[in-house]
């Protein structure tokens, strides 16, 4: 981790970055939006971003223009999505979470964020509000408000369950556009936890085997790439 005089330079220096591109605007991104380094493989004290690389480089990269992301406790990944859309100078991000917690039934490690005050407000206090827009929304209840809309790149980690996550594949894949990204988190994850049992691996073997696709395994997340051809 940079030191606390080094932490101050790189302020000074990056007060009002236009782009991803120094440690010290990372490391705000992650403590702001609660970085879930685990399940994500990143380092806030390194400023790490984690899998937040592959999604950021490739948006950057594939330049989509109308991005789904399903599902964040606190809104790392879809804020990464966000940045990557805000300095590409390209891209809208619909961000979907039932807004579940600890109390509700699967709620998949959500804590009601969504909810909040503070949670609404989070991605425009950032300086993301004009690429992304929050549904506090199942995906069932999304999809059939939004039965029109189209998408050249879809990020899963919502229910973690089979039959949660097969669900929101056979919905939003339709609405996936030909030579579009479709990405499962933790599809390395296996077995019964507190939150439920997982089956993303399992429906992402079984969509897998006849299309376009890479897996990046880890024991304690992993990361599915689908591509629409």
């Amino acid at each position: 981790m940079f030191g606390i005089k080094t932490a101050i330079l790189n302020h000074l220096r990056y007060k009002k970055p236009n782009k991803i591109s120094n440690d010290w605007q990372i490391w705000q991104l992650m403590k702001h939006f609660q970085a879930d380094e685990l399940g994500h493989q990143a380092s806030t004290e390194q400023a790490d971003l984690g899998y937040g690389w592959l999604h950021y480089g490739l948006i950057r990269q594939q330049k989509p223009q109308k991005l789904l992301c399903i599902g964040s406790r606190y809104g790392f990944i879809p804020a990464v999505m966000a940045q990557a859309c805000k300095d590409g100078g390209k891209g809208q991000v619909d961000f979907v979470d039932a807004g579940y917690g600890d109390g509700d039934e699967n709620h998949w490690t959500g804590k009601a964020y969504w909810k909040t005050k503070r949670g609404q407000n989070c991605f425009k206090k950032f300086g993301l509000g004009q690429h992304i827009q929050i549904f506090v929304n199942t995906t069932a209840a999304f999809a059939k408000k939004h039965k029109s809309n189209k998408y050249d790149y879809i990020y899963v980690d919502g229910n973690h369950s089979y039959e949660g996550v097969k669900f929101d594949f056979k919905t939003f894949w339709p609405k996936l556009k030909k030579g579009g990204l479709l990405l499962f988190h933790d599809v390395s994850v296996k077995g019964k936890l507190p939150e439920g049992e997982y089956g993303v691996h399992q429906l992402f073997n079984e969509v897998s085997q006849k299309m376009p696709h890479l897996i990046i395994n880890h024991t304690h997340s992993g990361l599915g790439i689908l591509q629409k051809k």
